[in-house]
């Protein structure tokens, strides 16, 4: 009994609040310049893209997406959890129980090579198994891209103010900047409640808005006006020469002035002041066991569309911020009384290289790790891969799949 209350005042100050003069900033990544979305992707899924690398992720479980925030020519990076080539194929070495015993003597004769020989010759499977880390194009597979969104801005003119950032607070990426008097802002976000990225387009003059909009893929790929939206679909290989995963992107534009004209691939907003853009994602990859395929991308993408395009931005933003702060906000970490935000998260990364002791930019790390996490693993989805969910090549590092030594603890 005396143990319990000499540790009571302890954990009582444990448990009380420390209530702060001035509300903290938010918990942020964020940046000066914006990430160079003309740069091209290499090929090689081994090598990085150093401006891929700099886009500011959003996802939902489902969809998942890289924001580059250019001015001119915004690119978003696109992913679909479930997009996977490959086929089901059966790589059982029927070999590979019979020498177990076999190999187990072996070693404990101490015949390490004799052992080693049979093992690499009996456990391991048939055929071209995970082809390595570089299964795109057997049957094993690999997670691919989903593609790219791409809002083409025609005017290459100066640009002052540029601001983007990742609020870790409301998994929201927020992008502005002057251009010709104008102040324009762009919001990103994923929403898990609606299955739908969703972008944010205004500015601060009327009429001010005016942008292409368009899909595309490395390989595999057609894009298509449906209606009043662009739709981009496509199969990806079974690596047996033929084709298997079926996919279906479709893209909306709604519009506050101006005009919007859904023509030939293109997706054209004229004049506007403000543009909120909504696009959904769906494969035939089916959960449910048993059955690998069932389900219809054309009919679930259209679903989701207009499930999402009925509610307003603000309803969207709301049903997101709802839904994502009821995971995020179960945890916090403070180690610095610093309330204001003013170095820009590269340069605080220059500086914990230098060795300047950065606490905040620990605090960012401890939060944006739970933010990869929200983001890239929801119920209902599939686990994340790899790289979580977010990958721009056709042949990702070894295929994005899954290892019992890194994603099964």
């Amino acid at each position: 009994m005396n143990r319990i209350l000499l540790f009571l005042p302890v954990l009582l100050c444990i448990g009380c609040t420390h209530v702060e003069k001035e509300p903290a900033s938010p918990m942020r990544l964020w940046y000066s310049e914006p990430s160079n979305s003309s740069v091209p992707d290499v090929k090689d899924g081994w090598q990085n893209d150093p401006e891929w690398l700099k886009a500011l992720l959003v996802g939902n479980g489902f969809i998942g997406a890289m924001v580059f925030g250019d001015v001119n020519m915004e690119r978003i990076q696109l992913n679909e959890k479930s997009l996977w080539s490959g086929s089901p194929d059966d790589n059982n070495n029927p070999d590979a129980f019979a020498s177990l015993g076999k190999i187990r003597e072996l070693l404990f004769a101490g015949k390490y090579r004799e052992a080693t020989e049979l093992t690499l010759k009996t456990q391991v499977c048939k055929g071209a198994g995970s082809g390595h880390g570089n299964g795109a194009d057997v049957p094993f597979g690999c997670f691919q891209t989903l593609g790219d969104l791409w809002l083409n801005f025609g005017d290459s003119s100066e640009y002052s103010e540029y601001h983007r950032e990742l609020n870790l607070d409301s998994g929201l990426v927020k992008i502005s900047y002057s251009k010709n008097n104008v102040r324009f802002r762009r919001e990103i976000f994923a929403s898990y409640p609606d299955r739908a990225l969703v972008i944010h387009l205004t500015a601060d003059k009327e009429g001010a808005l005016s942008f292409n909009s368009s899909l595309s893929r490395p390989e595999r790929f057609e894009v298509s006006s449906e209606g009043d939206h662009l739709l981009m679909t496509g199969r990806l290989a079974d690596g047996k020469g033929g084709e298997r995963t079926t996919y279906a992107v479709r893209l909306k534009a709604l519009s506050k002035g101006g005009k919007a004209d859904c023509s030939d691939g293109i997706l054209e907003i004229s004049d506007a002041s403000e543009v909120l853009l909504i696009m959904t994602a769906s494969t035939d990859y089916r959960q449910d066991y048993p059955g690998y395929r069932g389900e219809d991308p054309l009919a679930g993408s259209l679903d989701q569309l207009n499930k999402a395009s009925a509610y307003s931005y603000n309803e969207l933003l709301k049903r997101h911020t709802d839904d994502y702060r009821s995971l995020y906000s179960k945890a916090s970490l403070r180690l610095t009384n610093n309330n204001i935000d003013t170095i820009p998260t590269d340069i605080r990364l220059t500086r914990q290289k230098e060795g300047i002791d950065d606490l905040h930019l620990q605090e960012i790390y401890f939060q944006y790790g739970r933010y990869l996490l929200i983001s890239s693993s929801r119920n209902g989805s599939l686990p994340a891969n790899l790289q979580g969910m977010w990958a721009n090549k056709i042949q990702t590092p070894w295929n994005c799949d899954y290892h019992t030594d890194i994603n099964v603890r």
